[in-house]
């Protein structure tokens, strides 16, 4: 079984995603979301989401929190605020009164909100660039998601969305890397662990 490093995925799969058509994108994209909405939400009051970054292809979350709202309007929907000094992520209720501006990187962040402790979150939407068939993944290297994962409740879902199918291993894991709970991609949805 071959396994490959963090840094060679990082750049095979940023790759991948620009190379990727709109249509293929599209496709993608709207196959993933098909897959989410097919998720059982019944014990979940607070859901954690990314915001993708434009330009890089990320599975589109917006319309995640759309069928959310929707769907489920008793649900919480949370977003982050990066603290590039501390390296932390503090986190918010997104709602209709939230601004969002772009962070450093170009994520969306909101500016206000009702702060909300990690351990009140029921599921984790985790952005990612690859993940393997056991629920590591690549993220894009700063480890804020495995600080804000760890601080997490043991309850606490975590999944991945990918637009890409899983890479048989990754090398170079290690004790600080969170590990996933589920993966959703087009094709399937991978499951690593029996969440509580």
């Amino acid at each position: 079984m071959q396994s490959i490093s963090k840094q060679e995925l990082r750049k095979i799969y940023r790759e991948k995603r620009l190379n990727l058509s709109n249509e293929q994108f599209q496709v993608l994209n709207g196959e993933l979301i098909s897959r989410v909405q097919k998720w059982d939400v019944a014990r979940v009051s607070t859901v954690h989401l990314f915001l993708p970054i434009e330009g890089n292809r990320e599975p589109d979350t917006y319309a995640i929190a759309e069928w959310l709202r929707h769907t489920y309007p008793y649900i919480r929907l949370v977003l982050s605020r990066t603290d590039r000094i501390n390296h932390r992520m503090h986190h918010v209720i997104w709602d209709d009164s939230t601004i969002l501006k772009q962070n450093h990187w170009g994520i969306p962040e909101p500016q206000n909100g009702v702060a909300v402790s990690a351990k009140e979150i029921d599921a984790v939407f985790v952005p990612l660039l690859a993940f393997d068939i056991h629920g590591n993944r690549v993220g894009y290297g700063k480890g804020f998601y495995d600080r804000f994962l760890a601080e997490c409740g043991p309850q606490t879902i975590k999944i991945g969305l990918s637009l890409f199918d899983a890479e048989p291993a990754i090398t170079g894991i290690d004790a600080f890397d969170v590990p996933l709970d589920y993966c959703i991609t087009p094709r399937q949805v991978w499951t690593f662990s029996i969440a509580p």
